[in-house]
């Protein structure tokens, strides 16, 4: 992965850098590595087509660099939000909205998560690798750090929870069905949703108050 050209693309979100990640965030997520092409990707960035090699170098480079910058996303919104409770179950709660309303605001985030679990091949990329772990130490260690008397097997309840998380807010679909609507655009769907939310997390993590 070109990490100067990520660099500048974080620096300057209009640059063409920037763009070409922006449409390939969104071509992976509709098709994932192998049914993404790199010239649709340069029409919805709106440059010429050897722009994105000038830039990126390759389809692989690109996709390092989107679950790079989805991995910096979830950790820097993650952090941002966290605000400790009173409580334990008030510090879960908001530890739930924080995932919740980052979902919510990026929604290839969810689409790639499901690629993550499809594309199995181009997963074995280190880089790709080191982003997960990065993120799973994240998560243990800020559970660990916030609800320390917990006495449960911290890694496999946050990925059961994590999991539950992006199928519910991927699942539009069942949203309208259960819902009445899709969180993206009704208020009472997004909190029935982030209600149920809380209250799984809670009883995964064991946590009443």
């Amino acid at each position: 992965m070109r990490q100067e050209v990520l660099d500048k693309a974080r620096d300057d979100p209009h640059g063409t850098p920037a763009r070409l990640l922006d449409a390939a965030e969104e071509v992976f997520a509709e098709g994932g590595y192998a049914g993404a092409a790199t010239r649709e990707i340069a029409r919805r960035a709106g440059v010429p087509f050897g722009a994105l090699h000038y830039h990126w170098g390759s389809k692989r480079q690109l996709w390092e660099a989107v679950f790079k910058r989805l991995g910096e996303r979830t950790r820097d919104t993650l952090m941002r939000n966290l605000v400790p409770g009173r409580t334990p179950g008030e510090t879960l709660d908001n530890l739930t909205d924080a995932f919740f309303v980052m979902l919510i605001a990026n929604p290839n985030t969810t689409r790639l998560a499901y690629r993550m679990a499809l594309e199995r091949q181009e997963l074995h990329l280190l880089s790709i690798r080191q982003v997960f772990r990065e993120l799973s130490e994240l998560g243990v260690g800020t559970f660990r750090d916030l609800l320390p008397g917990a006495e449960i097997d911290a890694p496999a309840a946050i990925h059961v929870v994590a999991s539950a998380f992006i199928a519910a807010i991927a699942d539009v679909d069942g949203q309208e069905d259960f819902l009445g609507g899709s969180v993206f655009t009704s208020r009472p769907a997004r909190e029935r949703l982030r209600a149920e939310l809380r209250r799984m997390a809670r009883a995964i993590f064991k946590v009443s108050d």
